[in-house]
């Protein structure tokens, strides 16, 4: 395991995996396992509860599309948790961003994303891909 996946980059690659950039649909298809840290799952059902991540079935369809056998969620973990706190004083606030970012550091994996204040904060090493899709019905 290599790569840990963004909530947005895990989303739109179950939902609309074609608004990808092409680097980045090959990078997914060849790494073996990959990692999705835990929060991810629970950003993406806030989400959807607010009515910003529209799916064309149920949220557990959606969900069990995504946790394909090469996908491996990652819990919160104390070390992940403390971690958080140990993010540059000037990053995001967003919880949800700290964890994966906190994730990504423990686990010495590339995070995957389009997120460019998670790039320019060079907290994490990072994969990063210059676009971020409205999330569209799939």
């Amino acid at each position: 395991m290599t790569h840990l996946l963004d909530t947005a980059t895990w989303a739109n690659s179950v939902t609309m995996p074609a608004v990808l950039p092409e680097r980045v649909r090959r990078r997914l298809q060849a790494t073996e396992k990959k990692a999705l840290a835990s929060v991810s799952l629970l950003e993406c059902a806030i989400l959807h509860r607010l009515g910003r991540l529209d799916l064309a079935g149920t949220l557990q369809d959606f969900s069990e599309a995504g946790l394909a056998e090469d996908i491996q969620v990652v819990e919160l973990s104390p070390q992940v948790c403390v971690e958080t706190n140990a993010l540059p004083p000037d990053f995001q606030r967003d919880p949800f961003d700290r964890s994966i970012v906190a994730t990504a550091r423990c686990l010495d994996l590339t995070l995957i994303t389009a997120d460019p204040a998670i790039r320019d904060s060079r907290a994490c090493r990072v994969d990063y891909y210059p676009f971020k899709p409205s999330r569209l019905r799939a």
